[in-house]
Formats: structure tokens, C-alpha cells, sequence
């Protein structure tokens, strides 16, 4: 048979073993019968496999794969009532969603390492998980949220402690310090290395650049890598155990894995929630929140805005009704007083016409040689009489028209008369000063002149005595 034939059916051996595992695995959880038949003789071939420590009795290979399980579950329950803790305290959400994604790897790492095929790798796994995430805490988590992270530091110690008191159990001291020597240093070569939740063992020995060699001495760590759970089974036994274990890991994983789903969940709708275009959208859900309360409140106050304006327009009209009605009753008051000016002038006209009518009548009857009445002179009376009236209102007319100007003229008149009253007094203190200064002129001049007059008349000075 060819290598590549070979090959194929070794795939398919395999292929139908991992498809028959979850069927097997069901069927050993529920205690079928059939099942403990063929798995009767392997517990006393596995638990005959020991691990050589300091303690006392020895932990088995199988008990081993428990208690990883076990302290797995105690440390995902630990951290995770620690990262909410430290969540609520911060108060913030960059704090809350740092402790979620925290608590959702740690979890996953640690139910990854505890479900591996070697028990005794998975503890070296859970060793190197547990003490790099409190190296993590205490470099990154301390320097980014300051004392609101010191409890859940604290708890990460008390699982570093919890964790090597466990180790107690399946490595011997010199292993337990050759463990913490390789994690130390791998710190310093990684001192920003935050992201630990994928190391494991056989990296993270690879990373620090120690591989294991074959054979092992026996106090080194890495002969524990060398440790074949099966080994010494038959390969129908083999297969069968390990097929079994394998339900059981993947049911121990299946069990938690809706709490990993639901951090998961969780995780993404922070993440969502804390992107630039989620805070629009919320912050346009506000808005819209904002506007269609307004608006209902705007609905309720709308019949009563109705009313008032309603109001207010009726009131309106009835003020411009009113309004009408007042120069209504002022025009039909002042078309009444009109009334009653003419009543009076045609009853002094009357009167007028009673008393032209009776003045004379002894003329009238003697008179012959007078032109009888004739009331048509008395139309052409009155047509005279309101042609005048129409000249004397054109005339009134003309002299409103004419008042501004005769105004304006009065105005330019007064200017003008002030202005010359200006000009005289001012020619006329001109004329005092001229007058004046004339006089004063006059003045000097008679009095030089009455001097040398003085003079002449008292002749030339007396010679002094003894001149010759």
C-alpha cells in the first residue's frame, strides 16, 4: 500500500473517531450499560499512572484532568465577579468594557486550557495564564485606572496563590521554580505585552527560547510533557479513552459556553454602542425623542390655542364693529346737528320772507304804479345769493391755499425788517463813532489853534537885562 493511501485511511480512521465522539460522550454521560462494558478494564491501566510529586498520596493523570476543570471554574467565577466589581466602581465606560473583555478572555482561556488533550499541559497552561494576567494587572491595569483596579488585583493574587498551591500537587519544587524563572523572564522580554489570554506553555517556553529535549532530566518540567496518558493501553482501549475524554471535554466546554456567548454579546453591544456612528444615531434617537415630545406637548396645547386665538379674533371684529359703530353714531350726531342748523335757517328764512311779506301792506294796496309780487324773484335771490356762496367759499379756499404763502412771506418780511433793523443800528453806531471822532478832532484843532493865536498876540519875549 502507498504512502498516500495510507495517509487517506489514517484521515479517515481519525475523521470517524472525532464524529463519533460526541455520540460516545452522551452515551457515558448517561450511564449506559453497553458503554461501561468495553470501558471496564482501562480505570485501573489509567489510574495506575502516578505523577511523582512532594506530596502525599500522588495525584493520577485522570484526577489531575478534574481538578484543572475544577480550579478553572473557580477562577473564571473569581475574576469575573472581580471585573464587575471593578466595572461598577469605575463608572465609566471605557473602564466598563476594559472589565468585560477581561473577564470574557480570561474565561475563554481558561476553559480552553482546561479542556486540552495532555491534563497535565492544560495545569502547566492554567500555571502560566493565572501569573501573566496579574503581572498584566498590576503593569497595565494599575497605570491605566489607578486604585479603582487594586481589589480585583488583589483577587488576581489570591488565584496566583490559590494556583501554586495546586501545583503543589503534580510538580516537585525544582519544577515550581524552573516554571516561575521562565515566567519571569519572559515578563522582561514582553514587559508591554498585555494580550495573554492565547499563551501556552509549549510557546511560551518556545518564545523564551527553550525547547525541550529528549530525554528530559527528571527534576526539569519539560519531562512532564513526555507523559502519555495511554500509554501501556491497547490501541481499541486507546482510542476508546480517549474518545470519552473528549466528551467529556466537549461537554464541560458545551455547558459553559451560552455564559461565554452572552459576555460575548455583551462585549459587541459596548463596542457598537461606543463607536463614533452609534453615539449619532443615539444622539438622533435623543433629538427625535426630544422633538416628538415636544410635539405631543404641542398637541396638547393646541385646542387651547385655538380657543385663545379664537378668541381673540371675535374680540377683533367686535372691537371693529364698535369702532364703526362710534363714528357711525358721531356722523349720523353730526348729520343730526346739520338737521337742525338747517331747520333753523329755513325757519329764520320763513320768518324773514312772513316779515318782508307783512311790512307795508297799506303801500301795497295804494301803490299802483309798483310791479305786483312775483315769488321768481325770489329763486333768483337765492341763485344769486348761492353763487355768492360759492365765490366767498372759493375765496375762503383760495386764502388756505394762499396762507402758507402769505406765511412764508411774513416769515421773509420779518427777516428781511430784522435784518435792516440790524443794518441801521450798526450804520448808527458807525455815525456816533464818526461824529464822535470828529468832535474830538475839531476839538484839538481849536485848541492848537487858540494857542498860537495866545501866542502872537503877546508879541515877542523881553530881551533879559543887561543884553545890549
Amino acid at each position: 500500500m502507498s504512502e498516500t493511501c495510507k495517509r487517506k485511511k489514517n484521515k479517515t480512521v481519525r475523521l470517524f473517531l472525532k464524529c463519533l465522539g460526541p455520540a460516545i460522550a452522551v452515551l457515558a454521560l448517561s450511564g449506559c450499560t453497553l458503554f461501561h462494558l468495553h470501558r471496564s478494564p482501562v480505570p485501573a491501566r489509567v489510574e495506575a499512572i502516578q505523577l511523582t510529586t512532594n506530596s502525599t498520596p500522588a495525584v493520577t493523570i485522570e484526577a489531575l484532568q478534574i481538578q484543572v476543570m475544577r480550579f478553572a471554574d473557580s477562577y473564571v467565577a473569581a475574576i469575573a465577579q472581580a471585573a464587575d466589581e471593578f466595572g461598577s466602581r469605575a463608572g465609566t465606560p471605557q473602564a466598563q468594557l476594559a472589565a468585560l473583555r477581561w473577564k470574557l478572555g480570561q474565561a475563554t482561556s481558561a476553559y480552553t486550557d482546561a479542556t486540552g488533550p495532555n491534563p497535565v499541559v492544560n495545569a502547566l497552561d492554567i500555571l502560566v495564564l493565572v501569573t501573566v494576567s496579574r503581572m498584566v494587572t498590576e503593569d497595565y491595569g494599575v497605570k491605566t485606572f489607578g486604585d479603582a483596579i487594586e481589589p480585583q488585583l488583589e483577587v488576581e493574587r489570591q488565584q496566583e496563590t490559590n494556583v501554586w498551591l495546586f501545583a503543589n500537587s503534580f510538580l516537585k519544587r525544582q519544577q515550581q521554580q524552573e516554571l516561575r524563572n521562565m515566567v519571569e523572564e519572559w515578563r522582561q522580554k514582553n514587559p508591554h505585552q498585555r494580550y495573554v489570554g492565547s499563551l501556552r506553555f509549549r510557546e511560551f517556553a518556545a518564545d523564551i527560547g527553550k525547547t525541550p529535549s529528549q530525554p528530559a532530566a527528571p527534576t526539569s518540567i519539560f519531562s512532564l510533557l513526555y507523559l502519555d496518558p495511554l500509554a501501556g493501553l491497547d490501541p481499541t482501549a486507546a482510542a476508546i479513552e480517549e474518545t470519552r475524554r473528549l466528551g467529556e471535554r466537549v461537554m464541560y466546554y458545551t455547558q459553559r459556553m451560552p455564559m461565554l456567548l452572552s459576555w460575548q454579546t455583551e462585549a459587541l453591544i459596548y463596542e457598537l454602542a461606543g463607536q463614533p456612528e452609534s453615539k449619532q444615531v443615539l444622539s438622533n434617537a435623543d433629538e427625535l425623542a426630544t422633538s416628538a415630545e415636544l410635539f405631543a406637548k404641542t398637541s396638547q396645547q393646541l385646542p387651547q390655542l385655538i380657543r385663545d386665538q379664537r378668541r381673540a379674533a371675535i374680540q377683533q371684529v367686535l372691537d371693529g364693529l364698535r369702532s364703526q359703530e362710534t363714528d357711525m353714531r358721531q356722523t349720523l350726531n353730526a348729520g343730526g346737528n346739520a338737521a337742525t342748523a338747517i331747520n333753523g335757517a329755513i325757519q329764520s328764512l320763513d320768518q324773514f320772507v312772513h316779515y318782508v311779506s307783512s311790512s307795508n301792506p297799506t303801500s301795497t294796496a295804494t301803490s299802483t304804479n309798483r310791479r305786483s309780487f312775483n315769488v321768481l324773484d325770489y329763486g333768483t335771490a337765492a341763485g344769486q345769493i348761492g353763487a355768492a356762496a360759492r365765490d366767498l367759499n372759493n375765496l375762503l379756499a383760495t386764502v388756505n391755499q394762499s396762507a402758507p404763502r402769505l406765511a412764508r412771506v411774513g416769515q421773509q418780511t420779518t427777516a428781511d425788517a430784522r435784518a435792516m433793523m440790524n443794518r441801521a443800528f450798526w450804520l448808527g453806531v458807525a455815525l456816533i463813532l464818526i461824529f464822535l471822532i470828529g468832535l474830538l478832532a475839531v476839538a484839538l484843532a481849536y485848541r492848537v489853534l487858540a494857542n498860537r493865536l495866545t501866542a502872537n498876540r503877546r508879541g515877542p519875549p523881553n530881551p533879559a537885562p543887561g543884553a545890549s
